[in-house]
């Protein structure tokens, strides 16, 4: 489906949202965590499960739970889809499920981790993050569970909702790795259109920006009124950017120079900041691929809509791009 059409179809505080995705076990006495190497291509035998949890105000809310074979404790991956809240099963199950078309999904469930694929609430600057929040925690308390050991990854609005997490929570993860996150600085969308890093950017990321800024103007409004804040102050206050001296967990950040909606020249400024924080990121920076690229999922949908078979070069950048999330992750797990 064209990505504009579910734009302006849907109602804006929805639609802002899919526009932006058109999106270590050890047994008692062994070695703790795995290896960091991409671990075989057959994932061992995994209970996956659809759960309900409750959110701090008693809402409800949907997660999908794959748990590996034995007693564990198993290290814990949280794992954050993108687009807009407020989801179906089917959404969880393709970043929890070792059956999900991608390939990343795919790889967490070879490894001996929880995996747990939470729902949000569609809530612009509002629920959607705490809901994450009491997600991580409820996943940490899961039979199995070694609360010591939890990460989170997500892409896009998934990727903007990680660092938000690691920014309210800091004690509740070890790592957290964000593909493309959207929005990492909001002031930088809402920012002058002739000035860095908007002029830096191409033709078509700006006609991206532009529309998609234009759609989220009446959430952020709204979002600043319930919150008694100026829409500046409430954009700053949700900036991972302004609030990168609040994140202890290990980062890893996945961009591409070829990615038309979150460009990687918008997250330089997150990239400087956590270094300056004296945290600096891991950076895997990719040429050709698209948004998405860290899923690498197959078809012709979202950002990759029109654009035919991924290239050689592509392929072999989500190759990368795997190899480089097996290793953080497997590392930062097993306590290296």
């Amino acid at each position: 489906m064209n990505l504009l059409r579910v734009l302006l179809r849907a109602p804006v505080a929805a639609s802002v949202i899919v526009a932006m995705l058109a999106g270590c076990a050890a047994s008692p006495g062994a070695a703790p965590g795995p290896s960091t190497a991409v671990p075989p291509a057959v994932a061992p035998a995994r209970e996956v499960t659809e759960i309900t949890f409750p959110a701090r105000d008693g809402r409800m809310l949907k997660a999908v739970v794959s748990v590996p074979a034995g007693k564990g404790p198993f290290p814990v991956l949280v794992t954050v889809h993108g687009g807009q809240g407020d989801r179906g099963f089917e959404v969880l199950r393709n970043v929890a499920d070792p059956a999900s078309d991608s390939p990343v999904v795919q790889m967490f469930n070879r490894n001996p981790w929880i995996v747990f694929a939470p729902g949000y609430r569609n809530d612009w600057f509002g629920a959607e993050e705490t809901d994450l929040v009491d997600a991580i925690r409820h996943a940490s308390r899961l039979p199995g569970a070694d609360p010591s050991r939890v990460a989170v990854y997500g892409g896009s609005n998934g990727g903007r909702l990680t660092l938000r997490a690691a920014t309210l929570e800091p004690k509740l993860m070890k790592c957290v790795g964000a593909g493309s996150p959207f929005m990492a600085h909001p002031p930088y969308l809402f920012g002058d259109v002739a000035q860095p890093p908007w002029s830096l950017t191409s033709p078509a990321a700006q006609a991206w920006m532009g529309r998609t800024r234009e759609l989220l103007r009446p959430a952020v409004t709204r979002a600043a009124a319930r919150s008694g804040k100026s829409e500046a102050k409430l954009l700053e206050d949700h900036s991972a950017q302004v609030n990168a001296a609040q994140i202890r967990a290990r980062v890893l950040l996945l961009t591409s120079r070829a990615d038309e909606q979150v460009p990687h020249v918008m997250l330089e400024g997150l990239i400087a900041a956590l270094a300056r924080a004296g945290n600096p990121a891991e950076v895997l920076t990719v040429d050709k691929s698209l948004h998405g690229f860290y899923w690498g999922r197959e078809g012709e949908f979202g950002a990759r809509a029109g654009r035919g078979n991924k290239t050689p070069e592509q392929l072999r950048e989500e190759e990368r791009t795997r190899e480089v999330v097996q290793s953080f992750l497997g590392r930062c797990l097993a306590g290296r």
